[in-house]
């Protein structure tokens, strides 16, 4: 029993001291996956668009891809996450005529750094003639409050909501021409969520926080994005860097009609 009873000391002792070195100091996690430094590694600022003229023969195919990330395995956005958030940017364009098929293009496919070469490959296996990437940066604050110290009591790990986070996520989307290098439009989206947890329920309460940051910031963007292809069927017509070569009858400013849910035979 005397045993027992110093591991349970030791086990409050241990817990009151993270509660104190929370409160003492904050910490700050941060995600990026920059498309700079995918398509022109080692340059400070982008260069400026590329004189060749864009040739979209509509409809085409497009890839919707997360460029690779820099982040510890413990806080990189999964990629089953990635995969499900392009599966939303790419249902968003489904609805224009002016697209055959997009695709969602697996992070594996992606080098870092890889640049245009990499993503000529990634067309060449895809056939994609155009290709929608991702980027973001998410930075996660935590810190300690007033509660943490409650910890010491060892109950209070579990009980009292000490540690608190602010998650900030913007994320873009770019589309790009892939044989002219020139980029056809880009949207932002951005979110902030803030909350508290308790000691022991930290991790997996940040966790579903950044997530849901994520979540918001891609909705956000999606909205944009609709608008910025808007703006572009306006514009490419009269661009002098964009020909549109279009099938007989097509009408741009279409769109495909939303499908009604079908409803089963009533028996």
């Amino acid at each position: 029993m005397k045993r027992l009873g110093l591991v349970v000391v030791a086990m409050l002792v241990a817990l009151g001291l993270a509660g104190c070195a929370g409160m003492e100091k904050g910490s700050r996690e941060r995600q990026v996956a920059s498309m700079l430094a995918y398509l022109f590694p080692g340059a400070a600022e982008p260069p400026t668009q590329p004189d060749a003229v864009a040739v979209i023969n509509v409809p085409f195919r497009i890839g919707v891809a997360f460029v690779p990330d820099v982040a510890s395995p413990e806080f990189r956005l999964s990629e089953a996450d990635r995969l499900r958030l392009a599966g939303q940017v790419r249902d968003a364009f489904a609805k224009y005529p002016f697209i055959r098929e997009i695709e969602a293009v697996p992070s594996l496919y992606l080098e870092p750094g890889g640049g245009f070469a990499n993503i000529d490959r990634i067309a060449a296996l895809l056939r994609l003639d155009a290709i929608a990437l991702v980027s973001y940066d998410q930075v996660q604050h935590a810190d300690a409050t007033a509660l943490s110290l409650l910890y010491w009591t060892g109950i209070g790990a579990y009980i009292v909501p000490g540690d608190r986070y602010d998650v900030l996520t913007v994320v873009e989307t770019a589309v790009f021409d892939i044989k002219s290098r020139r980029l056809l439009m880009r949207a932002a989206g951005t979110s902030n969520v803030k909350g508290s947890a308790t000691l022991i329920g930290f991790s997996g309460q940040s966790r579903e926080a950044r997530l849901k940051s994520f979540e918001e910031a891609v909705t956000q963007m999606i909205g944009n994005l609709h608008g910025e292809v808007k703006t572009f069927r306006e514009r490419a017509p009269s661009d002098p860097k964009v020909k549109l070569v279009l099938p007989p009858g097509y009408n741009p400013s279409a769109e495909r009609p939303v499908q009604p849910p079908v409803t089963p035979p009533s028996r």
